[in-house]
């Protein structure tokens, strides 16, 4: 089994940031088959933000790839928390309909 990859993210995960974040984590997906993204540091975090790990959840699962969010700041949590959502932080790879059951809550 390959040790994951861990990729720490600074940035705030808002609509300013989310193109560029966009192509770093989609770019982090092709470095392997099991990616980290270490959420510690993000400050601020909005729909775009969260929309955003939902399209990068999803680019993993397509792939075949497990890829997991860790260490979430306490923004992270708060945001995912009000929107019904933290689960996104501990299902490491979505299986069968636990995807779509997320992305209704997120939308």
């Amino acid at each position: 089994m390959n040790a994951p990859f861990t990729v720490q993210i600074e940035l705030a995960l808002t609509i300013y940031h989310a193109a560029e974040l966009k192509e770093a984590m989609l770019d982090a997906l092709e470095r392997g088959p099991c990616v980290r993204f270490d959420l510690s540091a993000v400050p601020e975090i909005d729909c775009a933000g969260v929309q955003l790990l939902v399209a990068t959840r999803r680019s993993a699962a397509d792939r075949g790839q497990t890829c997991a969010f860790v260490g979430a700041s306490d923004p992270v949590q708060a945001t995912l928390a009000l929107l019904g959502a933290p689960q996104l932080l501990t299902q490491a790879q979505p299986v069968g309909g636990t995807l779509a059951a997320l992305e209704e809550t997120v939308s």
